[in-house]
C-alpha cells in the first residue's frame, strides 16, 4: 500500500514525520485525512478546514536534488497543485511566495515543505498540502476560496488526493530549469 487514510488525525506532517523514522518507506508514500485537529502552515500558523470538505495530504520523499537546490521541491508542488487545479477551470492561478497557491486574490491552497536534513544531508522532506475543495464558509478568512467557491460544483476531495500525487510524480520527474522558468512565470 503506497498510502494511509485516516478519519481524523492531529497532523498528516507529523505523522509522516513519525512513521518514517520506525518504518522504511517508499518515495511517495503519503498520507491524507478526513480532518486534522493540528494541521498547520508555515511559521506554526493554524490550516483551518472543515471536516471531510479538503484536501488534507502528506508526501514522503528522498529529494534526488542537492540541498543547495530545495527550492526546487517546493517548484515542483507548486506546479503540480497548478496544474490539477486547472482541469476544474479555477481562473487566475497564481503562486504566492512563499508557499501559497492564489486564485486571484484569494487563496486556494498552502503548501508546507519539511525537510530533514542530517550532516549536511538532504535524507527526506514531507510536503504538507492543504488544498481548499468543497468548504465554502471560512471564519476570519476573508481572502479564502474553494473549488466549489469558484466553480459551484463539489468534488470529490480523496479524488482531488490521487491526483495530486500523480501529477507530484510527473512534475518530480522534470527538468530543474524548465520547472524554475514555469515557476518563476505564474509568481504573483
Amino acid at each position: 500500500m503506497d498510502y494511509i487514510k485516516f478519519d481524523t488525525i492531529n497532523s498528516t506532517n507529523d505523522f509522516l514525520k513519525s512513521y518514517s523514522k520506525t518504518t522504511e518507506l517508499p518515495d511517495f508514500f503519503y498520507a491524507y485525512a478526513d480532518f486534522q485537529t493540528g494541521g498547520r502552515g508555515q511559521r506554526s500558523n493554524v490550516w483551518q478546514s472543515a471536516c471531510c470538505k479538503n484536501v488534507l495530504l502528506s508526501i514522503f520523499i528522498r529529494p534526488r536534488f542537492d540541498l543547495t537546490r530545495q527550492a526546487i521541491l517546493n517548484h515542483v508542488v507548486s506546479l503540480s497543485i497548478v496544474k490539477v487545479l486547472q482541469n476544474f477551470n479555477i481562473p487566475a492561478l497564481q503562486i504566492k511566495l512563499p508557499n501559497d497557491i492564489m486564485s486571484g486574490n484569494k487563496k486556494i491552497a498552502g503548501i508546507l515543505i519539511e525537510n530533514i536534513i542530517y550532516k549536511n544531508q538532504w535524507k527526506n522532506s514531507i510536503i504538507g498540502i492543504g488544498l481548499n475543495v468543497n468548504q465554502t464558509d471560512f471564519v476570519n478568512l476573508p481572502d479564502a476560496t474553494s473549488i466549489k467557491k469558484i466553480t459551484g460544483v463539489e468534488y470529490p476531495p480523496e479524488m482531488i488526493v490521487h491526483q495530486l500525487v500523480e501529477e507530484i510524480k510527473k512534475q518530480y520527474a522534470r527538468d530543474a530549469e524548465e520547472l524554475r522558468t514555469e515557476f518563476n512565470n505564474l509568481l504573483q
